[in-house]
């Protein structure tokens, strides 16, 4: 690499893609040491890589569902992890070390719940603070990811994972009461145990898979309590939490619900203001089951809780209405336009499990962002052991930094990464407390991670990020042949322009050369205008990397979009929308090349790139793939990207203080996960 020094004040000059890192980038007012470094995307990849290879293993046995069904295989798997991780994190660990360290590392199954669980920052700190339980005290534990020890932990040239030691697989096994080694295929008759939320007994006889899509891998899921005789879902067991919750508060403990501990607009705690709107949302509760109250003497908080959750019916639609009566009591719920935080707080309580999201989505989502990465090649080992060949990743961090940039300048808008800026994100997210650290100090705020945005919010704030990258920068912030950048020169400069260029000669030449089209209806030969490309000068190849093979590396990270059904009418409008905005930027592009090479190259890409999809129109690309399966059993709402508020769904996205809901306007957060 080489470097020129440039004023302080400047951008760094570089005569050839950088391979190592600068002391300091900027974010905002502040020049920082690099917050994520090689070896640690190094390590990531290795992790995402062995992932990948997992769920290839998965799908591709010869037995059990995976046989006939190669994604509900991997569905089912995916629960099974998630099942294995409340377990690991439930138990109580005897630890001799004030940090993680092999011993307490978990098998890969169970890492890769981990991982999609930090990858959703505002919802795992939450979790890990908001009540003193096990479970949320196992949680500030593993809230730094050390991944140069996980992927330690992986052989570098098959990507499997290496035999556990004795000491770390006893481990697991002796706090979770779990095998080890997770099965790689399920059969329809295999079970597992699970608590009824009615009668808090253990079934013996839960099933992963059965008939009429009932086990607890599929949509319908239902089981009949082989004790009381009733019926249950995943939604009874989330409103069970629920009851449990509210009535630990009554007897004295430490409790906030979930979506309530954190200032929306900015992702930091906020218990003050958490009390209030739990006073508040508990208020219609309150009236009729005396949930602000403390329990009665002689009570206990499992007769408490039953009693609340049959007043609820154990229902997610009872539970959603009594919290929108608490905090609306004069206005009537509107199922089609729920209040947004109101949503997220009956919809942390729809699903199993103990943690505030559904991390079976979680990780189906993020599946596809692991896919991306597969397929630029970033995952194949020794893709990047030579220094020589590490000029991706020195990019992809620079980019970040420049992101976090771009969002100190913005603190409003909407920004959506590309593909290498998010392994970055990531990377730097796999450090909770890191993150939420530098976060606040350069940001004043916490961007979410959220990976669940509508397709044309996503198109139009990735549109937006665009164009404040190249006005910031000086260079695209894509050139993988996904839709041009808009033209910066106004209509007015361009026509002024043109009046100019008129006056001055009237045999002045343009960048356009005339070549032989197709024969005319005439017989006679017609000319086209072609126009020729100016070479593109790169002033920041820090930022940007012309080499084609590089392209796809800054495809805008859509892992995140949720079409919802995808031959449903809303999918395919989105898709055609971008399709067609697409093409009037490639033309607009094609014409103006002179005038901005970098846009013409844009352009170029486009048309030359025929495998490459236009980013935000492929709805089977991501959670779309698991629609049949998961997608339709989901109430999922459309919340906080970034800290930015989703307003699609109606409402505010809370900035209003205690209710989180009423008056249009975003959280003022700006950025956005991917």
């Amino acid at each position: 690499m080489s470097r020129v020094k440039a004023p302080s004040d400047l951008p760094p000059t570089y005569t050839e893609y950088p391979t190592e890192l600068p002391a300091q980038l900027p974010i905002g007012p502040h020049q920082v040491a690099p917050i994520v470094n090689v070896t640690e995307l190094q390590a990531h990849l290795r992790l995402l890589g062995a992932i990948h290879k997992l769920k290839e293993v998965v799908q591709s046995q010869e037995d059990g569902i995976a046989m006939t069904d190669r994604e509900l295989g991997w569905i089912v798997f995916v629960n099974r992890a998630v099942y294995r991780f409340f377990a690991w994190t439930a138990a109580t660990w005897q630890k001799t070390s004030p940090s993680l360290n092999e011993t307490y590392i978990p098998p890969l199954d169970v890492i890769m719940v981990w991982h999609a669980y930090l990858l959703n920052p505002r919802s795992f700190f939450e979790d890990s603070r908001r009540m003193s339980t096990t479970y949320c005290t196992n949680l500030i534990a593993i809230e730094e990811m050390p991944l140069t020890l996980i992927s330690s932990l992986i052989d570098p040239k098959t990507l499997d994972p290496l035999p556990p030691s004795d000491e770390r697989q006893r481990f697991f096994e002796e706090t979770t009461h779990l095998p080890y080694d997770m099965p790689l295929v399920t059969k329809r008759s295999d079970v597992f145990t699970l608590d009824c939320p009615f009668c808090a007994n253990t079934n013996q006889l839960v099933r992963w898979v059965a008939d009429g899509a009932k086990g607890f891998a599929q949509p319908k899921f239902a089981h009949t309590c082989e004790i009381c005789g009733e019926s249950f879902r995943k939604s009874n067991i989330g409103v069970r939490r629920f009851c449990e919750e509210v009535t630990r508060r009554r007897a004295g403990d430490r409790v906030f619900i979930s979506e309530t501990f954190l200032a929306p607009s900015t992702g930091l705690s906020a218990e003050t203001s958490a009390v209030e709107i739990m006073m508040k949302v508990l208020k219609w509760m309150d009236s009729t089951y005396q949930v602000l109250q403390p329990i009665p003497a002689g009570s206990d908080i499992d007769t408490e809780a039953t009693k609340l959750a049959k007043g609820l019916g154990y229902s997610y639609l009872l539970l959603s209405d009594a919290l929108h009566r608490g905090a609306r009591p004069n206005i009537t719920p509107d199922p089609s336009r729920p209040i947004p935080r109101l949503q997220r707080i009956s919809v942390a309580y729809s699903h199993a499990g103990l943690a505030s999201l559904d991390l079976v989505g979680a990780i189906l989502r993020q599946g596809s962002f692991i896919e991306k990465m597969t397929e630029l090649g970033w995952t194949r080992p020794g893709r990047f052991d030579l220094v020589s060949e590490s000029a991706p990743l020195v990019r992809s961090i620079a980019r970040y930094h420049a992101f976090l940039d771009l969002m100190a300048a913005n603190k409003t808008s909407f920004f959506v990464p590309t593909l290498d800026i998010d392994l970055a994100w990531h990377t730097h997210q796999l450090r909770a407390w890191q993150y939420r650290d530098d976060s606040c100090r350069f940001l004043q705020r916490v961007p979410n991670h959220d990976d669940n945005v509508e397709p044309l919010l996503l198109s139009k704030g990735y549109d937006i990020t665009a164009k404040a990258w190249k006005a910031r920068f000086g260079v695209p912030y894509s050139v993988c042949g996904c839709v041009p950048d808009g033209d910066s020169e106004s209509l007015l400069s361009r026509f002024t322009s043109k009046i100019i260029g008129n006056s001055g000669s009237s045999h002045k030449r343009d960048s356009s050369v005339s070549s032989i089209d197709s024969t005319s209806s005439s017989g006679h030969k017609r000319e086209k205008s072609v126009t020729t490309l100016e070479p593109v000068v790169n002033s920041r190849p820090d930022l940007v990397s012309t080499e084609e093979d590089e392209a796809d590396a800054s495809h805008p990270s859509e892992h995140n979009q949720q079409f919802g059904d995808p031959n449903g009418r809303t999918a395919f409008k989105a898709a055609h929308l971008r399709e067609k905005r697409s093409a009037k930027c490639v033309a607009s592009a094609k014409k103006g090349a002179s005038r901005d090479p970098w846009r013409g190259l844009q352009a170029e890409r486009n048309e030359k790139r025929k495998g490459h999809k236009e980013a935000f129109t492929d709805p089977h690309y991501g959670s779309g793939a698991y629609y049949p399966y998961w997608g339709v059993s989901v109430a999922i709402p459309l919340g906080f990207y970034g800290g930015y508020a989703v307003l699609s769904v109606g409402g505010c996205g809370g900035g209003c203080g205690s209710c989180g809901g009423g008056g249009g306007g975003c959280g003022g957060c700006g950025g956005c996960g991917g």
